[in-house]
């Protein structure tokens, strides 16, 4: 993220059970929606991790 709060990058980490295009597609787009607080004094750029489970049937 930046200092705006914007999501500026995404990708996978490790732990990750299912690397397929198909849920990382929206896993990723789901992510680049999320909004933090602004913080101008913050460093340029900011890492942190979202958690999105996906549920067989939903």
């Amino acid at each position: 993220m930046n200092r705006e709060g914007k999501v500026i990058g995404t990708k996978y980490t490790k732990g990750t059970t299912n690397t397929s295009q198909c849920l990382l597609d929206p896993a990723y787009a789901t992510a680049r929606t999320y909004k933090w607080e602004p913080k101008p004094d913050a460093p340029e750029t900011q890492i942190g991790t979202i958690t999105i489970n996906f549920k067989l049937g939903e």
